[in-house]
């Protein structure tokens, strides 16, 4: 893959990241009571996945061009 498709790619899922983050945090239902708490959880840990993820696309080094 490209490194400027890489870097776009990267950039907007963290921007979907953190946009799904803000809406968990801001937007949805606070009485969710029960399993759906812990599905909320899961999506929260999920948003964080998509934020990481995309940093790591954004800085991302092969492993033979690894600096030590």
């Amino acid at each position: 893959m490209d490194k400027g498709i890489r870097r776009i790619a990267g950039a907007a899922l963290m921007v979907a990241g953190i946009a799904f983050a803000a809406w968990l945090v801001f937007g949805a239902p606070h009485d969710w009571e029960g399993d759906v708490r812990l599905l909320r959880m899961g999506m929260g840990l999920g948003a964080t996945a998509a934020i990481s993820g995309g940093a790591r696309l954004i800085f991302w080094r092969p492993q033979g061009e690894r600096v030590t």
